[in-house]
């Protein structure tokens, strides 16, 4: 099992700091070795005071953790003391291990954190030892002395801080006033936008996660544009469920074990690309969504899919859902059908039925099955039944299968592929195909 070592403080309201990281690596089902570097006095009201734990101590606890195993990456949060910010450059300035530096300088409530000299070591010692550094736009401020309000301050801010010498920067939109929840990640040479959606949830330990999660891609072996993109996709879903629950606290559903992270990151990963490529007139009344399986799946616990449909927002498509698992859903009864006969075909999309859909499938050379409903059995389900049907009546498993619906029952095309990244080659096909 992959293993993040996280230094940070201790929360006791159990929002931020280590309880936020535990949570995050948790949810990734990668091993957190939790290192306490302040005992805080806060909850999500008040930030009052914190003590830094003694710098022998922690050396002592480092090594203590490394005579056994050495984790797979670091990720740093609140250091409280000059003190442990010295030991620490000390400890890992020889030791090739990304570590992920999140500089904590103030609370959520406006606490300061750091003093002069703290703050000159992030600038000196801490910034060059970090693989990648994850400031939101008033650290940046602190770090480089200018305002960083948008995403092109944010490219200004970024060169400075990197040149400080890190691997790479990147720069928190949270904070911005205009374009707010976009991300800059800057290598030295590219700028990377990472756009988020804008929510009016303020939940408390969202830079925690945040930089925990790039840390757990990181562990995993991605590299940091593809790392900071999954971690930033698992954080968007993550608040959008906190918002939809009205929680302050970040919905983190249950642990996963590999192959459910997997499968979870692969569509979670999917449903951005899905929504910039898909035509509003794919969007059914009832909406859309993605399935994908486990390969061992034989019931809706194992299928992954979204908590909310795809919809249309006027003329733009929305979705305000995350991939769970075990959610009963129509397209995942196509998967289960569908695998039932090449276990394979483990990914489906339903999209608006239309002669002008039908067409463009046809046109993009995609093979087509079809179900009449009035012929289904009264003791079945609709989409099992009929996508068996379809299959047998083929004798393969086809790239999309519709029918024209039934009284109280809307018509339907359902896509079917191996996987998301499959589904969306052939989401392409035809959207193509209809231009």
């Amino acid at each position: 099992m992959a293993s993040v070592l996280c230094i940070s403080g201790l929360d006791p309201s159990g929002h931020a700091g280590l309880s936020a990281d535990m949570r995050a690596l948790g949810f990734l089902g990668i091993e957190c070795l939790p290192l306490v570097t302040t005992l805080t006095v806060q909850n999500s009201k008040t930030f009052s005071e914190f003590l830094p734990v003694p710098a022998d101590l922690l050396e002592k606890q480092l090594g203590a953790i490394f005579e056994e195993q050495v984790p797979d990456a670091v990720k740093m949060g609140m250091l409280g003391s000059a003190d442990i910010a010295r030991t620490l450059v000390n400890f890992f300035d020889d030791k090739k291990i990304d570590i992920v530096l999140d500089p904590v300088f103030k609370s959520t409530t406006g606490f300061g954190l750091v003093d002069d000299e703290l703050l000159e070591l992030y600038r000196t010692e801490l910034l060059p030892i970090s693989r990648l550094v994850t400031p939101n736009a008033l650290e940046a401020m602190i770090l480089c002395g200018m305002k960083v309000e948008n995403p092109e301050q944010a490219k200004s801010a970024c060169q400075i801080i990197f040149d400080m010498g890190p691997g790479s920067v990147l720069l928190k939109g949270g904070h911005f006033k205009e374009c707010r929840g976009t991300d800059i990640l800057f290598d030295g040479i590219e700028y990377h936008e990472l756009k988020g959606i804008e929510l009016e949830l303020n939940a408390r330990g969202t830079g925690c996660t945040y930089s925990s999660l790039i840390a757990g891609y990181l562990a995993l072996g991605m590299d940091a544009p593809k790392a900071v993109n999954n971690a930033k996709l698992a954080l968007s879903r993550l608040l959008q469920g906190a918002e939809n629950s009205k929680s302050r606290k970040l919905d983190f559903n249950h642990k996963l074990s590999p192959e459910e992270n997997t499968v979870w990151h692969e569509l979670n990963n999917a449903i951005s690309s899905i929504i910039s490529i898909m035509p509003p007139e794919y969007i059914a009344e009832v909406g859309n969504n993605v399935a994908y399986a486990l390969e061992s799946a034989s019931g809706p616990e194992g299928i992954c899919s979204l908590d909310s449909r795809l919809l249309l927002k006027g003329n733009k498509i929305v979705t305000l859902g995350r991939p769970v698992f075990g959610r009963q859903s129509h397209v995942g009864r196509v998967v289960l059908a569908a695998m039932a006969s090449d276990s394979s075909m483990r990914c489906a999309m339903n999209i608006k039925y239309s002669d002008e859909n039908l067409a463009r499938i046809e046109n993009a050379q995609l093979k087509i099955g079809s179900f009449d409903r009035t012929g289904e059995p009264q003791t079945s389900s609709s989409m099992e039944w009929g996508t068996g049907k379809a299959i047998n009546d083929l004798g393969y498993v086809p790239d999309a299968i519709f029918d024209r619906g039934s009284i109280g029952k809307e018509p339907m095309i359902r896509l079917l592929a191996k996987n998301p990244a499959e589904l969306l080659e052939k989401l392409a096909k035809l959207t193509e195909s209809g231009k």
